[in-house]
């Protein structure tokens, strides 16, 4: 059974295994200077500095919620959407306009769902971490 392994040439035995590791190695630090690079590229283009999509927030004025005026209607209400829901929404809507411009809320309804159960299921299983 160990007669085979009398034949081997240990130094070129040795040699293939070191010359793999140095292969593999040098690959992989390759495709990390690659990565990289690509990330200084894609940040130059899109006018980032390289910190990852996290940019310093400026202090935003303080939104203008326009006055009530007289003889307008409430929002229509889906059943079932709570008086504090449509106020959370219509302070969201407010946050975002520019300052001076007013808006009406006119309607408040839920979002249907685009997938069936079995298709958000399948895109679930399908996208979950390893």
């Amino acid at each position: 059974m160990f007669e085979y392994f009398a034949d081997i040439d240990w130094t070129q035995t040795w040699s293939v295994v070191l010359v793999g590791l140095v292969v593999v190695f040098a690959v992989l630090i390759i495709l990390v200077l690659i990565c990289w690079a690509m990330g200084k590229v894609f940040s130059a283009v899109s006018g980032g500095n390289g910190d990852s999509g996290r940019t310093e927030k400026k202090a935003a004025p303080a939104p203008v919620v326009p006055a009530v005026k007289k003889g307008t209607v409430s929002p229509v209400v889906e059943d079932g959407i709570s008086d504090e829901i449509v106020a959370a929404i219509s302070a969201a809507v407010a946050c975002m306009m520019e300052p001076g411009k007013s808006f009406a809320l006119k309607s408040v309804r839920r979002a249907r769902e685009a997938r069936s159960a079995w298709s958000a299921a399948g895109i679930a299983e399908n996208t979950r971490p390893f």
